[in-house]
């Protein structure tokens, strides 16, 4: 019997809806950001943030009545600029396959299965990017999400405005210069990261991490506004967690919060998670004076979310299924999506380098 498009996309209707939703939940970074509704809609050319560069005008340090103030601009408004990045994939289901598993049931099954299996794909593809600046491979491979902004600074794409390094550098901030979010990283206007380079954990690795993390709170207004999410290479994040100094708050926490499900340690007020697309390949200039060497062992990020976006310019969507006409005997719906990652406070952020040793 012949499945008709029409049955096929009434039957896929109440599927669609959490397939895409998953998209969006589909990593300790995307959750994050998710609860803080930090995945806006927008429109425009490219996505843009201002932020203030360099310190306020100062006055006079003692005002009397009659003193001249210095007018002396020293405080600027920048934009960063990424412009939005589309993704397209095609879900293809073999009519064979509609033909032999024609009752409801089988339906169901296959056109869950197969948008299933190909989002799953595509995240595991874009959180690696995000992360490293380098795709799993399994649905797009990493030229076909250059242009997005990941956070591994050591990765330049050179497509498209503003994405020219990914958001983090593996050096102090003095060395900081590579352009980011279209504007040349520099200590003198505030746009960069922290960083912190551990010797081997059981010498430094607490010390350095307390310090990292209170360095990006205090561009944040303080401990009480600190990073939020800690994701470390599994090596060093055994360290972490088999921390027995009791110099770290080391504590298992659950958020059971509507929107997350998320299990993790803390550190501060971050959660600490693991994650397995992170390791010493990318990292290329890692070194604590900023000279190419050969990369530390272990990689993390410390990061205050309440400065990260994704931001989309058109939201998550699975098209409705159609006949393929000529080339393949298939029906096809298209996932696609549209947006970019931006940073509007760098100083906040960190990257750590050396855990794992």
């Amino acid at each position: 019997m012949s499945i008709s498009t029409e049955l096929l996309n009434t039957t896929f209707e109440d599927l669609r809806g959490p397939l895409v939703n998953s998209f969006v939940r589909s990593s300790e970074l995307f959750e994050a950001l998710d609860k803080k509704a930090r995945i806006p809609m927008e429109g425009g050319t490219l996505i843009e943030r201002t932020f203030s560069g360099g310190a306020p005008a100062r006055g006079v340090g003692i005002y009397v009545g009659d003193e001249l103030l210095n007018m002396t601009r020293r405080q600027e408004i920048r934009k960063f600029q990424v412009e939005p990045h589309r993704l397209a994939v095609a879900i293809n289901i073999p009519k064979k396959e509609l033909q032999m598993n024609s009752g409801k049931l089988a339906i169901i099954r296959l056109i869950e299965e197969y948008p299933k299996t190909v989002l799953e794909g595509a995240k595991a593809d874009l959180n690696s990017y995000l992360l490293t600046g380098t795709s799993r491979g399994i649905v797009f491979t990493t030229a076909e999400l250059a242009g997005m902004l990941s956070l591994n600074g050591d990765v330049s794409t050179g497509i498209g405005t503003g994405v020219t390094n990914g958001l983090l550098d593996w050096q102090p901030p003095a060395n900081q210069s590579d352009k980011v979010q279209n504007v040349t990283k520099s200590n003198s206007y505030f746009h960069f990261n922290q960083y912190a380079d551990i010797g081997t954990y059981a010498t430094d690795g607490t010390k350095k991490l307390r310090k990292l993390y209170r360095e990006c709170a205090h561009y944040a207004g303080g401990l009480g506004k600190g990073p939020d999410l800690v994701i470390f290479d599994d090596d060093t994040f055994a360290n972490f967690e088999n921390d027995k100094l009791n110099n770290v708050r080391v504590q298992l926490v659950e958020d059971k919060t509507e929107k997350s499900t998320m299990l993790g340690l803390s550190l501060g007020l971050a959660q600490v998670f693991s994650s397995l697309d992170l390791d010493t390949s990318i990292m290329t200039n890692s070194a604590a004076t900023g000279a190419s060497s050969a990369p530390r062992e272990g990689a993390g990020y410390m990061l205050n979310t309440d400065y990260i976006e994704f931001a989309m310019h058109e939201a998550p969507n699975i098209s409705e299924f159609k006949e393929r006409v000529g080339d393949q005997d298939v029906v096809t719906a298209v996932f696609t999506m549209q947006g970019n990652m931006i940073c509007t406070k760098t100083p906040a952020q960190g990257c750590v380098a050396g855990g794992a040793e």
